[in-house]
């Protein structure tokens, strides 16, 4: 399961005068990124099929720090596998997990139309019947803390290729729907005793951004300001790009091994026409003296600074592009004169580029 992407909840018209009803903590956490859980990550545990269960979490880059809340587990693009939509209270930021594993077309979507009751049969228990087995579910709109679940099921078949659905409606008898094969998607409506098929809707969710990252390539950076070493602000942007170069932008910090390392790849890389090489340290209070050192020992030649984030501030703006919960170092990014994101480098860049 990989990260798909975050968004930012949408600004409403009342949220200034919400935020006057808060309790002046509330506010001040948030402005500090304080954590209400504190500090504890987001967990994914996945059943080892015999009854224990594996923490997923950081294998799955499931292990948020953004304060979880509510989860939906949902097929979104229609594949035929769960993916997982969690709101988060921290920032108000949300995560949609893209289920990579996938079950291959292993699975059957079911949805339910009741005649009496409920149209859409709550409470419902759906059997999936291979051999002796008995795979139950129930149907229920509420599911985990305040999450609405979607109105379907779905059922993993593994390594079977058929299976036969059994309904229990809540006012009436139970009922068979006969055999349906894996990978298919039906409607069970209540007294028809046959399957109605549903057409796919495949919706394929784009791949995740790298890392860290909040902008696509081939979109324009935001400018942000950056602390140079005599402590003046220095606002990034197109401008600081020679006509028909390239700026690379390169995230690191003191304890970043890979970092160091790469300083003087990116020192031969600035000496290059054209090319314009901006280191920018993550690093704050003392680690600044460290980073400091290591440039000096390294002779690096061109700019550094140290990332303002501020939320009074210029942090803001780097918060539209950059997630340092989720950022790997060294990334560095290449902006045309443009202003624009060409390319994206995660790791230590090659000794022969």
């Amino acid at each position: 399961m990989g990260l798909e992407g975050e968004v930012e909840a949408p600004k409403h018209l009342h949220d200034d005068e919400t935020e006057a009803f808060q309790h002046p903590w509330v506010v001040e956490m948030f402005r500090r990124g304080f954590s209400f859980n504190g500090n504890e990550r987001n967990q994914l545990f996945l059943g080892d099929g015999n009854g224990s269960f594996v923490s997923y979490s950081g294998l799955g880059g499931a292990d948020s720090p953004l304060d979880g809340r509510g989860l939906l587990a949902m097929d979104f693009d229609d594949d035929l596998d769960l993916d997982l939509f969690v709101h988060n209270i921290q920032r108000e930021r949300h995560n949609l997990y893209r289920n990579l594993a996938g079950g291959k077309g292993q699975a059957i979507k079911v949805q339910l139309l009741a005649t009496s009751g409920s149209p859409e049969a709550i409470g419902a228990k759906v059997e999936l019947r291979i051999g002796s087995r008995r795979l139950t579910q129930v149907m229920m709109r509420g599911a985990g803390y305040a999450s609405c679940s979607a109105p379907e099921l779905l059922f993993g078949l593994g390594a079977e290729k058929s299976g036969e659905l059994v309904v229990s409606w809540p006012y009436g008898e139970p009922e068979s729907f006969g055999k349906v094969e894996a990978g298919t998607r039906w409607l069970l409506k209540q007294g028809a005793g046959k399957p109605q098929p549903l057409q796919a809707r495949s919706n394929p969710l784009p791949d995740p951004w790298p890392p860290g990252l909040r902008i696509a390539v081939g979109e324009p950076l935001p400018p942000f300001a950056v602390e140079l070493a005599d402590g003046k602000h220095l606002v990034v942007d197109s401008s600081l790009i020679p006509p028909g170069g390239t700026m690379h932008l390169n995230l690191w910090a003191s304890y970043c091994k890979p970092c160091v390392e790469e300083l003087p790849i990116l020192d031969k890389l600035h000496k290059e026409k054209g090319q314009l090489v901006m280191g920018i340290s993550l690093d704050g209070g003392q680690a600044r003296d460290t980073a400091r050192k290591q440039l000096a020992a390294a002779k690096v030649a061109y700019p550094n600074a140290f990332l303002l984030v501020d939320d009074e501030g210029a942090g803001k703006q780097v918060d539209t592009f950059l997630d340092l919960f989720q950022l790997i170092l060294p990334t560095t990014l290449e902006i045309d004169s443009d202003g624009r994101l060409v390319a994206v480098h995660q790791g230590r860049i090659d000794q022969n580029r």
